[in-house]
């Protein structure tokens, strides 16, 4: 009877379920396995691609130009260069280029420039780049006129990409007015094409305002104020929202045109008042309220008195300067913990400005080096009606952070950072501190 329930058993529908369940499990198993080795693989597949697209472009221009002095070497190419053919002339040109001799380079390029078919500007442009290397502005410049100005595709490209490398060269060796009026050439010529390239448009652009914001500090710097505005407003055209160019302006006007300088304060210290020189703005005001009293205007110097005052209270409730404030961190933890980092950090704020806070948070915001998104942001109130931070000396107590981000190499811990932001109002926060993350824990 015994031997009987036992076959029993393992007859009919329960065997044909065990066997199915071992198998499923068995192929559970073998898929598991087979998808932790293909991830594995995968890892260090993409760990390669990414070591390999981030090769050093130096590395790699020192590479070609040791290869193509060798080959130079071996052989003279400008031998007989005058009776060979536009390709040949080219490659020559392209060699001595790569091996930075640019006057030979130069010499090949005139060749196949003279050989060249009309409509082709490939020698055109690889001329002026080794002129302009070599600093033969006026000659490069000669080269990029000499092709026809005509609704061509090919030669409207080669006149942006050669006043861009001029640009570029200007600005380089410090002259940036003439960069600037490079870039405005490069300009003009990429507006000729129908389909234009936001990015390239918008590279064009960045190129002209910070060669003109350049000059304008070398004039303040020389003293010449007033070409500092000209080229200022040149800038402007092309920026009229730029925050930095309008500050730079409500700066100089203060000392040239009050009233104009109050202008642009009113509005920049709508936008971002946490980054405006109250005492400059606060003398143009003064200036501005003279002046209207001098004009028999005293009902616009009592306006601009007024503004004085609202101001200070405005400034003393709502913004936090970065000079007013030192962040101190007393330790930061850096321990892995369960195959990832923890990363806990204890700050205090210590007030160095002449009146006392009553009212401030902080945001602690960790993200990566490269990028301007935050990938986690940890907030805490430090100071408050209850807890005044004083004037002159005053500190915090203790203010821990705790970021919950997964941290699972030391590599991956250089590249993220912590910005600290300090704000009263939090319409109005000020970036006061970025701290690189520690890579050992730390104690002060």
């Amino acid at each position: 009877m015994i031997k009987e329930e036992k076959q029993s058993r393992y007859n009919g529908k329960k065997t044909v379920i065990r066997i199915f369940t071992e198998y499923a499990k068995t192929i559970g198993i073998s898929f598991l396995v087979a998808f932790v080795f293909t991830l594995l693989l995968s890892i260090h597949a993409r760990s390669e691609m990414i070591k390999n697209l981030y090769v050093n472009v130096e590395q790699q221009q020192k590479i070609d130009e040791q290869l193509a002095r060798q080959l130079i070497t071996q052989s003279d190419f400008m031998k007989d260069l005058r009776q060979k053919r536009y390709s040949v002339c080219m490659q020559v040109g392209f060699l001595y280029e790569a091996a930075n001799d640019y006057i030979n380079a130069q010499s090949a390029y005139e060749l196949a420039l003279d050989k060249a078919r009309p409509g082709v500007y490939l020698p055109y442009y690889r001329l002026a780049r080794v002129l302009i290397a070599q600093e033969k502005f006026e000659q490069a410049n000669n080269v990029i006129k000499s092709a026809r100005d005509v609704k061509n595709k090919s030669l409207v490209k080669f006149k942006t990409r050669s006043y861009m490398e001029m640009g570029d060269k200007y600005f380089s060796i410090g002259k940036f007015l003439s960069a600037a009026k490079c870039y405005e050439k490069s300009k003009y010529y990429y507006d000729k094409f129908v389909n234009k390239d936001s990015v390239v448009d918008s590279a064009i652009i960045e190129r002209i305002v910070n060669a003109y914001t350049e000059t304008a500090d070398v004039m303040v710097t020389s003293g010449y104020n007033s070409d500092a505005v000209r080229f200022l407003h040149k800038a402007e055209q092309y920026r009229p929202d730029d925050f930095q160019i309008r500050y730079k302006l409500a700066i100089i006007y203060s000392d040239l045109d009050p009233e104009k300088s109050v202008k642009y304060f009113e509005k920049l210290v709508e936008e971002r008042p946490q980054d405006i020189d109250y005492g400059v703005y606060s003398k143009a005001l003064l200036k501005s309220a003279n002046i209207s009293d001098l004009k028999g205007e005293s009902t616009q110097g009592k306006y601009y008195r007024y503004k004085i005052h609202s101001l200070d209270l405005f400034i003393n409730n709502k913004v936090v300067y970065k000079n007013d404030v030192e962040i101190y961190l007393d330790s930061f933890i850096v321990r892995k913990i369960w195959l990832k980092y923890r990363l806990k950090g204890t700050y205090r704020i210590k007030n160095v400005s002449g009146s006392d806070i009553r009212n401030l948070s902080a945001d602690f915001v960790l993200r990566h080096v490269d990028k301007d998104k935050p990938i986690e942001v940890v907030s805490r109130q430090c100071v408050s009606k209850k807890s005044i931070l004083y004037s002159n000396g005053g500190v915090t107590d203790e203010i821990q952070v705790v970021f919950g981000k997964n941290i699972f190499t030391k590599r991956e811990l250089e590249q993220y950072v912590i910005d600290i932001y300090l704000y009263k109002d939090d319409k109005y926060k000020t970036l006061v501190n970025t701290m690189r993350l520690p890579l050992k824990t730390i104690k002060s």
